[in-house]
């Protein structure tokens, strides 16, 4: 033992040597010492009178501001005796700052000039590797930062550049940054759309306060909404009233060029009018042959798409014949799907729509055939579309070519069976179609969307409105739907097999409608895993059975993102953006930081309610436990969900109720104005878009917003 332990202390003193001489060599090479750094970073500062303590005295000379009974040199930071660190901060100081002088420190690991007037360019920090903290806010440096900025800091966890004048692009070299957990932008003049990933370790971000535009990428919106307002042409849901992008403004020139183009058009099309006058006059058996083909032939209608070119009779193809194209982009993941045309679908016998539910009337395949039609999403069961029928019917159809699990017979049986479910949290099916290669899906249309939509979308109105009743609401319908569909198929692999906040539809009232359910035995094995939720469940990425206790693990999942506001990192199959709140909520619960866990919205007007919040939280908790021995069946997880709410909405109608008769009803009515209008200030003063209109949403409405709940399963 002796022997090992004085090679090892040998080994130890050996590595400190060279690593002394390294430093040494190092600074060296920058041919100053400390003293001489520090007194050339002193000359490249103007105003630098807070500085006086930095000079050579007779005593110290050249001596390190480090070395022991050395004099005091302000804002130096040492560490066993070398520099690491210069807090600089608050000084007035301006002029520039000396990089090659800084680089002489090998050491230094923290530097802080906020609460300066430095200005000018950002300086080559980025030259010093191990830098791990730059504090730079709070001054008036200008210009952009340098594409390859960020390459070779892969040693840096906080930046602040906050409250300066930069500009231009946010380098996508940050995503290199691996290390980085702190970085503040905001109250810049930043333009363009945002990297698409941030780095991988980020914990805290702002941006606000700038001119960025485009869409949100899905890796930051893990992050508050907050952190992006103030850019006006960036949002999380591109619309037709809110692009999500500047126009671009017509110059001079492009305008010229336009109407001289516009002249040349012009002038073409009344030469071709004239020319045609003047030499092509009909005879009258010709005039008389052209009313004979008007008589025998009937004018297509109009519809959306365009008719397929054919030298034989054509029959007029809709929007149903369309292929579906690539991903629309919005909220969640996105796959492109196509469909084969189906111009022909009327004249066979197989296809005409069967219905299986007749709540919203009769129709069939002709009547979606005309009627004025939008893709409104695209995801993994295939595309979706909302129709309007003729009658004023608006309804939303689903194209799916996965379903070729089932044969023809099993499949209609099924869905004659999805089609007969009544349930106050279930939409079932209104009709289908059958191909071998596609099926058409028909289901009500609902205008409010999902719950994932109003959660993560534009944060309007509908969101303003979803305030801690509502959510309770919310969750045990979802609940409640869930626990019937285990009844009703009680035989499936997993009963709704796809539970998900993009399959929570909310009705006006804000009822839970879950869609898509019961498609587990219809999908092909090798299709499910990607386009059904369930799938996700841990048991089954280890390489176990799909099963009704996955549509638990879902369960979970909806609760946690109801309770938190985030959106869910399960919700993407490459696990790249989102917040992993099964990890976060199954920590904070642990470590009893539960309060850091609920959506502010609800936290800012309901305090009172922690304790019933935390006790949904801890069902929920549970319900996503990776040991299925320990996740309660879908059974006891209803029971557990509806004890909550029954004892939460009674703690709520205690807190509003303040006294008795006439006095108590209006103390209840007045805190519970309270409450609701507290919650609704929090959503419009930390939203990233302004609150839309109610015409605005209207219109919204009808456009193509991909962020619509249908199609985004």
């Amino acid at each position: 033992m002796a022997p090992s332990h004085h090679r090892l202390s040998l080994f130890l003193a050996v590595a400190a040597t060279i690593a002394a001489a390294l430093l040494a060599s190092v600074a060296a090479e920058n041919g100053m010492n400390d003293v001489e750094a520090l007194m050339q970073l002193k000359k490249s500062f103007t105003n630098s009178s807070s500085l006086s303590s930095w000079l050579i005295t007779d005593k110290d000379g050249n001596r390190s501001p480090c070395a022991p009974d050395s004099h005091h040199w302000h804002g130096v930071v040492c560490s066993h005796g070398v520099v690491t660190g210069l807090r600089l901060n608050g000084l007035k100081l301006g002029g520039t700052i000396e990089v090659n002088s800084l680089a002489s420190f090998p050491r230094l690991r923290s530097i802080s000039f906020a609460s300066n007037n430095f200005s000018g360019p950002l300086p080559a920090f980025h030259q010093i590797k191990a830098l791990k903290s730059m504090y730079l806010s709070n001054n008036q440096f200008t210009g952009s930062i340098p594409d390859d900025f960020f390459v070779n800091l892969s040693h840096l966890k906080k930046l602040w550049l906050n409250d300066n004048q930069l500009s231009g692009s946010i380098p996508a070299s940050i995503s290199q940054a691996t290390s980085l957990l702190e970085l503040r932008l905001d109250r810049n003049a930043f333009t363009g759309e945002l990297p698409s990933v941030p780095p991988p370790a980020l914990k805290s971000l702002n941006v606000s306060d700038n001119d960025l535009e485009g869409v949100v990428p899905e890796a930051f919106r893990k992050f508050d909404a907050s952190r992006f307002a103030g850019n006006e042409y960036l949002c999380f849901v591109p619309t037709r009233v809110k692009p999500c992008k500047r126009e671009q403004p017509v110059t001079s020139s492009s305008r010229r060029a336009i109407m001289v183009l516009a002249t040349l058009l012009l002038s073409a099309f009344v030469m071709v009018i004239a020319l045609h006058l003047c030499s092509s006059q009909p005879s009258s058996s010709r005039r008389a042959r052209k009313l004979d083909m008007e008589g025998l032939e009937e004018k297509s209608p109009e519809y959306v798409a365009v008719k397929k070119a054919s030298s034989t009779p054509q029959k007029s193809s809709s929007w149903l014949g369309r292929r579906a194209g690539s991903s629309l982009g919005g909220l969640g993941h996105r796959r492109a799907a196509s469909a084969a045309k189906v111009d022909d679908l009327s004249s066979r016998s197989a296809g005409d729509l069967v219905m299986v539910n007749e709540s919203k009337g009769v129709f069939g395949l002709t009547d979606l055939m005309k009627a004025a039609a939008e893709v409104i999403g695209s995801g993994g069961l295939g595309s979706a579309y909302k129709a309007v029928m003729a009658n004023g019917v608006a309804v939303v159809v689903k194209r799916s070519r996965d379903m070729n699990r089932a044969t023809k017979d099993a499949f209609e049986s099924e869905m004659k069976r999805l089609g007969a479910m009544r349930h106050a949290n279930l939409l079932p099916p209104l009709a289908y179609h059958y191909r071998k290669d596609e099926k058409l899906l028909v289901y009500e249309y609902i205008p409010k969307g999902s719950l994932l939509y109003v959660l993560h979308g534009d944060r309007g109105m509908d969101y303003a409105a979803l305030d801690w009743p509502t959510r309770l609401k919310v969750a045990v319908g979802v609940a409640r739907g869930t626990a019937f569909l285990h009844t009703a198929l009680a035989g499936h692999e997993a009963p709704h097999g796809n539970l998900k906040s993009a399959n929570v539809l909310l009705a006006p009232d804000f009822e839970p409608l879950l869609v898509d359910f019961g498609f587990s035995s219809l999908i092909s094995h090798m299709q499910s895993p990607n386009s059904l939720f369930a799938y996700r469940a841990p048991e089954c990425a280890a390489g176990h059975p799909v099963s009704a206790m996955a549509d638990v693990y879902c369960l979970g999942v909806v609760l946690l993102e109801l309770l938190t506001g985030k959106f869910p990192a399960q919700y993407l199959q490459n696990a790249k953006g989102g917040t992993d709140l099964v990890v976060w909520a199954t920590s904070a619960m642990a470590d009893g930081y539960e309060r850091d866990l609920f959506d502010p919205a609800i936290m800012a007007a309901w305090k009172f309610a922690l304790p019933d919040m935390t006790r949904l939280m801890q069902v929920a908790v549970d319900c996503v436990e990776t040991d299925l021995e320990k996740r309660p069946e879908m059974k006891e997880a209803l029971v557990r969900v509806e004890e909550v709410v029954a004892t939460a909405l009674a703690t709520v109608r205690e807190r509003q109720q303040d006294g008795s008769g006439s006095e108590g009803t209006m103390s209840a009515q007045s805190a519970d104005s309270a409450s609701r209008s507290s919650h609704a200030s929090y959503v419009r003063e930390g939203s990233i878009q302004r609150m839309a209109s109610v015409g605005e949403r209207s219109l919204r409405r009808g456009s193509n917003d991909p962020s619509y709940g249908y199609g985004i399963s």
